[in-house]
């Protein structure tokens, strides 16, 4: 049986992976160090390397190439110093002497009373945007007092435009959310009222409930999330490409032309997008009172003025009116505060809806405290 002959390609593979061996007190390294023959393995050939005692000899003239990879490696496995005994070519110390010069990374040291500095720092923050939120709305009813003035000088297209992208096309999803907020109203109510023997009441319960509060506020939200969230992307964008340097150059005042138009018309179309709301929301309960405790739609219809007030109406469009303000009042002022990179525009667009939001449902539940008496029905 003849022996066969080893290919001297896998020889010379072999030959080319990083590999070391001891001699007595010389540990001689070999191969070539680099990213690619290493793997991924760093780990442990580091703590392989790291068990070699302190007192040996280390010679890297065998080394083949060594990269930065395989110079960290070993450096790691060293201490982040260069051994005592060691050999190795001018061509590759150099490599190390760079790592010597790159200081270590160590974490800072938590001091025990940090959070108070992170609770300051939130606080000076916030009082900052309440200064400027105060600022903007001077600004605003300023240039809304001369736009009164001068009538010509008012963005009425702007104001339109801006009316057509808010109003008709949020309708499919204030359509969905609407109907099936008055679905599960009505059904959730429908069961506990049935065993009572009051399905009468169901018209007071879905009628209170959806023109006094999920009406304006499910509007309000999906408002803020929508089109507040476009108005502050709008101007942010404006700010990193410049176009408001360009405005000011021709001495148009970028909150005249962009953020009152957007305040103006959220003010006129939310009254009118909580009363689609209320409608579509007003049906699904409708449906769902027929099917399950058998109230006709038009004894429900004959029924709401008289057991629900009109206040409850009124009170919700004025609501309507006010979260409108307050979306696009809040969506210009982060608009602004957007800094010429693409960090700060996410970062201030998802701040303007979290904002929004969040004042939405405060005002909305402080006029519920304050109204909590009154509309109630009968």
């Amino acid at each position: 049986m003849t022996e066969k002959s080893p290919d001297p390609r896998m020889t010379e593979s072999n030959a080319q992976q990083p590999n070391w061996e001891r001699d007595g007190q010389t540990l001689r390294l070999s191969g070539r160090w680099t990213l690619r023959r290493l793997g991924g393995n760093f780990a442990a050939q580091e703590a392989a390397l790291r068990n070699i005692s302190p007192g040996i000899v280390w010679d890297l003239s065998a080394i083949a190439a060594l990269d930065s990879a395989g110079a960290l490696l070993l450096w790691q496995a060293w201490g982040g110093q260069l051994p005592e005994n060691i050999r190795m070519e001018d061509q590759h110390r150099s490599i190390f002497a760079r790592l010597a010069q790159i200081p270590p990374v160590t974490a800072p040291p938590r001091r025990s009373w940090q959070f108070l500095d992170q609770l300051g720092a939130f606080l000076i923050e916030t009082g900052h945007d309440l200064w400027g939120l105060f600022l903007l709305m001077g600004a605003l009813l300023l240039e809304f007092g001369r736009g009164l003035r001068r009538p010509r000088s008012f963005p009425w297209r702007e104001i339109s435009a801006t009316i057509v992208n808010t109003g008709p096309n949020s309708l499919p999803i204030l359509t969905l959310i609407g109907f099936l907020i008055g679905v599960v109203i009505s059904f959730q109510s429908a069961s506990t009222l049935a065993q009572y023997g009051a399905n009468i009441y169901i018209v007071n319960i879905a009628g209170l409930s959806i023109l006094r509060e999920f009406g304006p506020l499910i509007t309000a939200i999906i408002l803020a999330g929508r089109s507040g969230s476009a108005f502050t992307a709008q101007i942010g964008a404006m700010c990193v490409t410049e176009e408001l340097d360009a405005l000011r150059t021709f001495g148009i005042p970028p909150i005249r032309r962009l953020i009152l138009p957007k305040v103006i018309a959220l003010a006129l179309v939310m009254p009118l997008l909580v009363l689609w709301t209320d409608m579509v929301g007003l049906f699904g309960a409708m449906l769902v009172a027929k099917m399950e405790l058998g109230i006709s739609i038009g004894f429900f219809i004959e029924q709401m003025p008289t057991v629900v007030p009109s206040f409850n109406l009124w009170l919700g469009i004025a609501k309507g009116a006010i979260f409108g303000i307050l979306i696009a009042w809040i969506a210009g002022f982060h608009g602004l505060k957007v800094k010429p990179n693409t960090t700060s525009l996410s970062r201030e667009t998802t701040s303007s809806v979290v904002v929004s939001i969040t004042l939405v449902i405060l005002i909305d539940a402080v006029l519920a405290l304050v109204f909590a008496n009154t509309g109630g029905g009968g």
